[in-house]
This record gives C-alpha cells, sequence and structure tokens, in this order.
C-alpha cells in the first residue's frame, strides 16, 4: 500500500504524488535530500529521545521530542513530539521528524545517546546516519566551568547546569522537558551574536 511522507508535502508545498513502499530505500528516500539540503536557515533544533535502555545498539525508541531555536528564542510552538510503539511501523513518525530537523544542527543532553538511537532506525531507511552537527550542552557548560580557576569536580548533571546557570527547572522527565532544558541551556551559554 502506498504511503505519503511529510517531506514531499514539504518539499513541493502541497500534497504530492504517494510514495509507493516497494521504491528502493535509501537514494530515492525523499528525507535523505532533506538531510542533505544545503539551505542555511540560520535555526538549530533541540532534540531529546526517551528509551527502554541507555544502551544505544539495543533499546528501543518510546520518544522523541524536538523543538526550533532561532536567534535567542527556543520556539514552543514548533515543536514535534512521537511516540513509537513496538507494533507499530517507525518509518512515518521518523519521516515526520526528518522533515523537522532537516539539515539543522542538533542541540540536546547526552546527544550521543539521542544520535546513535536515531541513527540506528534511521540509516535502513534513507541509506545514511545523521550528518547534522551535534551541539553537546554538557560539553559546552563543562568547557566554560574548565576555565575557572581552581580544581574541582564538574556536576554536569542536567538539572544541576540548569540550577547553576539559574535557569527554569524541567517541568517533568519527559523528553520534550529535556529537549526544552537542552535549548535553555544552549541559549544561556552561546548566545546569538547580533
Amino acid at each position: 500500500m502506498p504511503t505519503e511522507t511529510i517531506a514531499s508535502v514539504v518539499a513541493n508545498g502541497a500534497v504530492a504524488a504517494p510514495v509507493a513502499d516497494t521504491v528502493g530505500p535509501r537514494a530515492e528516500h525523499p528525507d535523505r535530500a532533506l538531510l542533505l539540503s544545503g539551505a542555511e536557515s540560520g535555526e538549530r533544533v533541540a532534540i531529546h529521545c526517551e528509551a527502554t535502555s541507555f544502551d544505544a545498539a539495543t533499546a528501543d525508541l518510546r520518544s522523541v521530542a524536538a523543538l526550533r531555536i532561532r536567534g535567542g528564542r527556543v520556539l514552543t510552538s514548533q515543536r514535534l513530539i512521537l511516540s513509537f510503539w513496538p507494533t507499530e511501523p517507525a518509518e512515518p513518525a521518523l519521516s515526520r521528524l526528518l522533515a523537522f530537523i532537516g539539515n539543522r544542527p542538533l542541540v540536546g543532553y547526552y546527544l550521543d545517546f539521542t544520535v546513535g538511537l536515531l541513527d540506528r532506525l534511521v540509516q535502513p531507511m534513507v541509506g545514511m546516519a545523521l550528518p547534522n552537527q551535534r551541539i553537546e550542552v554538557s560539553s559546552l557548560y563543562y568547557g566554560r566551568k574548565a576555565k575557572a580557576p581552581g580544581k574541582y569536580a564538574v556536576d554536569l548533571r542536567l538539572d544541576s547546569i540548569l540550577r547553576d546557570l539559574d535557569l527554569p527547572p524541567r517541568a517533568g522527565e519527559d523528553a520534550y522537558a529535556s529537549a526544552l532544558a537542552a535549548a535553555m541551556v544552549y541559549l544561556r551559554l552561546e548566545p546569538p551574536q547580533p
């Protein structure tokens, strides 16, 4: 049965002809073009995943949240929250996610896990891992703290970083709250240049 991808809608501005499931994966996949687009929007995407374990090689993805960052603002109205169930195919939701992030740099906390988990699902679908630039907020924070005189341990827990930077605490323990927190940390540590 044919399916329609969000990428075909976004790319053409209208509903395009459905992409058949039998189309060869990888090179012809419309989401691949979005990831490789050379267009620079100046936006970033804060992203966070929830999974069944902390091993990206074996964990099952349960949810992902993504928010756009433009200039000095987190665009909470432009967010994407997806849930994944083992009994349903992941490709439609992943296509929505890839259309949302496009070629924008990814911002996150524990980003290697998030991207590793997504790469495991995206690579068979589009024939490549996510090529997006990655900005790990705990690394930004550590770099800032390591410049301070004195030798002491740096607490890299997300809630501790938020507290130290005088940012609001997370509103929950879900993927959206963590993505929003990572976006706020990013903007505090890397404010946009006028």
